[in-house]
């Protein structure tokens, strides 16, 4: 009687193993399929990070090639883009990272 129910405990044991590796495997096959939703969102990220840059870049040259270009509204529509570029970037990023 003793042998009996330690193999049922032990064959629980093993069913409970492979319940549980299974369940693994079912979370790891839908993140998977949502993987390219996330990662398209990520490179979208990264690029309005990238134009934030460019801005901030531009910018500046601007102010240094001494055309008649008023510098003052240049930088304040340049600052207000870079701020709209990096908050709409870090969301995606965000978004990607759930």
């Amino acid at each position: 009687m003793v042998y009996l129910c330690s193999m049922n405990t032990r064959k629980d044991k093993e069913k409970g193993k492979r319940v549980q590796l299974n369940k693994q495997l079912e979370r790891v096959n839908t993140i998977r399929e949502e993987h390219p939703k996330h990662e398209v969102a990520r490179k979208m990220g990264d690029f309005f990070i990238d134009v934030a840059k460019l801005v901030i870049g531009g910018v500046i040259l601007a102010g240094l090639m001494k055309q008649d270009i008023d510098y003052w509204p240049l930088a304040i529509a340049g600052a207000i883009a870079v701020v709209i570029f990096l908050l709409f970037g870090t969301y995606l990023i965000n978004y990607s990272s759930k």
